[in-house]
């Protein structure tokens, strides 16, 4: 019995999550810890054991944070600026 190639498996290691969002090993265990990471499991009972992602629940709560995210810059470039009016002064307070 032979396994799927990497990019087929269904789930992910720790360190294939970590090169997939370009952090550290160390960084998805804190993240996993703070319960800031996708759900996953434990392969066993011992210290040692591999913990798994599974990969529809990694590309999830990818979308998820992609739908939360908000660009920080928004509306301070000049192509998202409104028009400013020519010869308008501003009204005095």
């Amino acid at each position: 019995m032979t396994s799927p190639p990497a990019e087929e498996a269904p789930h992910l290691t720790i360190r294939q999550l970590a090169v997939r969002w370009q952090t550290t090993p160390q960084a998805i265990r804190i993240a996993r810890h703070r319960g800031r990471a996708p759900k996953g499991f434990k392969r066993g009972n011992g210290r040692t054991s591999p913990v798994l992602f599974p990969l529809a629940e990694v590309e999830a709560f990818e979308a998820k944070q992609m739908a939360k995210d908000r660009p920080s810059h928004r509306g301070t470039t000049v192509e998202h600026r409104p028009p400013e009016r020519i010869g308008v002064r501003p009204a005095k307070a």
